[in-house]
């Protein structure tokens, strides 16, 4: 099917998986979650109504449920196969919504793979890149991805309207079940506070993470190499931290150097140095709003 005409990319970021059953994802018991998890259910199938919500809303929207095989010592199911199980085992929802237009994206392990997968998955369907993108996800995530996660990859948040070019809906649990004063504190030790240091999470901690959730190096390859994305896409999606030896600026990553180089200094005039073009590591297209 010829989905050309999508503009609008909508990634449900997931967080666990949904196994299936005769409760079609009400009870705890048919989903794989960690510990810290207990009670949080209920706000990951909130995450993929709000998705369908925002496809309802927009024709020329590609919702995609993103996450992939984090729990592989107890299923192959990947959390954005599960998430889209869960959406037509109860219907859709009642939304309506065209099936076409929702996929899974089954290799991210983390928030920025999320944004950046999706985004790849959407240009290989479509054969173009959204102009706009929403992200589902958490509230208390909100930071992370305004302004480390979408700046990573080129793209700047603008706040001030519903139609922006990125943007978030946050969606955090109950008080009750998770109290905000903690979420924000795990955020600033375990997510955002990583991130600042680390922005593709190819280094320490967030490396050991990606591992933790199944992810091999070099994975990438097999997934976004020679599949008919741009050279300098695939450079950026094979980057390792320069062997390790840390982020250096644009010239620490090889997708940098030509194509971002080129468009953020000769064309908008931004200065050659590391503080103004490390915030915008790669620039997709020019109908993107640009840092």
């Amino acid at each position: 099917m010829d989905l050309s005409h999508c503009t609008h990319l909508i990634i449900v970021c997931c967080h666990a998986i949904y196994l299936g059953g005769p409760t079609k994802g009400a009870s705890e018991d048919e989903w794989l979650i960690e510990s810290f998890q207990k009670g949080e259910t209920p706000t990951y199938t909130q995450h993929v109504k709000a998705g369908l919500e925002l496809l309802d809303g927009d024709p020329e929207g590609f919702l995609v449920f993103s996450g992939g095989a984090t729990k592989k010592d107890r299923t192959a199911l990947t959390e954005g196969e599960s998430y889209l199980n869960l959406a037509k085992d109860n219907s859709l929802f009642s939304f309506n919504v065209p099936p076409s237009q929702i996929h899974p994206e089954i290799h991210a392990v983390d928030s920025y793979q999320n944004v950046l997968f999706s985004l790849l998955h959407f240009r290989l369907v479509t054969g173009v890149y959204p102009r706009r993108i929403s992200v589902v996800t958490h509230e208390f995530k909100r930071r992370r991805f305004m302004e480390w996660h979408f700046p990573a990859l080129g793209l700047r948040p603008v706040f001030s309207s519903s139609t922006s070019t990125v943007r978030v809906i946050g969606i955090n649990p109950p008080e009750e079940i998770a109290p905000l004063e903690g979420l924000l504190a795990g955020e600033e030790n375990s997510g955002i506070g990583l991130w600042r240091n680390d922005p593709y999470g190819v280094l320490g901690e967030l490396a050991a993470k990606r591992r933790k959730r199944g992810w091999v190096g070099g994975m990438e390859r097999g997934v976004f190499v020679g599949v008919g994305l741009e050279g300098v896409v695939e450079e950026l999606v094979c980057w390792d931290g320069d062997g390790g030896r840390g982020l250096g600026g644009w010239k620490g990553c090889p997708g940098l150097s030509g194509f971002v180089r080129d468009l953020l200094v000769r064309r908008w005039g931004l200065r050659d140095n590391r503080d103004e073009v490390r915030e915008i590591v790669y620039v997709i297209r020019e109908s993107f709003v640009f840092v």
